[in-house]
């Protein structure tokens, strides 16, 4: 046999092996989305320095008390002895890579603006599935509030926010704290009222499971499968669970959503926005469209770009207004 033919043979099986490998569980899946997202850090703005020296930092890596994995938190608060309003600040991921400290640069250009921000992190899936990250970060509130004077915060204003995943992860919070039959699926004591939650933060995420697999977002499907432990998730409890807008009530908080306009998560964005509205809920929503470079998923956190500095404004806004 003539050394093309055995290479030929070899890498047909290859593709077979992957195929069937892939098909049937989600291991490829998981290493290729791991690898996606160990590139995927956000940018320092260009007065980083000038952030540095408006907060403090007053705790990386702080245990919060989870039962599960991961159960780890950064806090960055602006400097001072007022009590602040809190922002728990979610990193996207898919669910299943990223980490907090890729976000750092964010959360802190955050706690400049005169907040604390609590920068988490959760046990990834698949190991972690639906809803382990919820109850995550309901036990990193429980924790934070209980330590409120050490961390400067004002239990009575608080925010959850995160972008992809994250802005997943912070709608469903939404949900949790404001809507008793959403939260008796989930289980657990929530740790504050509804009228502790000022507002929710949404970066480019999805919220619809229904019409998520037709966005095309890259390997979004199999992150699915890995939260929800099925293929064909559409139809399960979890993935009923996890359709934030079919949940969203008159109670649903006030809410901050922007998205780019080459993200294929847009018509995600124009759900939740459509979804928030018919209840009444106020929403304030930056959708920019440029003619230069395309804004793609994840933008806001390329704090080195105009139009991320410009969603910050937006944010600023937002966060100021409900904070009062």
């Amino acid at each position: 046999m003539r050394w093309w033919m055995i290479v030929l043979l070899v890498l047909i099986l290859i593709v077979l092996v992957v195929k069937f490998v892939s098909a049937r569980t989600t291991l490829l899946q998981r290493v290729f989305i791991r690898l996606i997202c160990a590139g995927n850090a956000g940018v320092k703005p260009p007065n980083y320095e000038a952030v540095l020296a408006k907060i403090d930092t007053l705790g990386t890596d702080v245990l919060y008390d989870s039962a599960f994995e991961n159960g780890m938190l950064d806090v960055y608060a602006a400097k001072g002895t007022d009590a602040l309003p809190l922002i728990v600040y979610a990193h996207g991921g898919y669910y299943v890579g990223d980490d907090k400290r890729d976000f750092s640069y964010y959360c802190q250009t955050l706690a400049s603006r005169g907040y604390t921000v609590a920068n988490i992190n959760y046990q990834l899936a698949p190991e972690g599935r639906y809803p382990t990250q919820m109850l995550q970060v309901n036990e990193a509130i429980r924790f934070l509030l209980a330590h409120a004077a050490e961390y400067r915060i004002d239990p009575a204003k608080i925010f959850i926010g995160g972008d992809s995943a994250g802005a997943h992860l912070s709608s469903q919070m939404g949900l949790y704290y404001t809507n008793p039959a959403f939260q008796a699926r989930i289980g657990g004591e929530p740790a504050i009222a509804k009228e502790q939650l000022k507002g929710v933060i949404l970066h480019c995420g999805y919220y619809n499971i229904d019409t998520l697999r037709a966005t095309g977002f890259p390997l979004i499907a199999d992150s699915v499968w890995m939260m929800t432990g099925e293929k064909h998730y559409e139809g399960t409890e979890a993935a009923k669970s996890m359709n934030t807008v079919a949940w969203v009530t008159a109670d649903y908080p006030k809410t901050f959503i922007d998205c780019g306009d080459k993200d294929s998560f847009l018509s995600q964005a124009h759900e939740m926005i459509e979804a928030v509205e018919a209840q009444g809920v106020a929403v304030v929503s930056y959708l920019p469209t440029t003619t230069g470079f395309p804004l793609m998923h994840e933008f806001q956190v390329r704090l080195n770009m105009a139009e991320a500095q410009a969603a910050l404004e937006e944010l600023a806004g937002f966060l100021g207004e409900k904070s009062k």
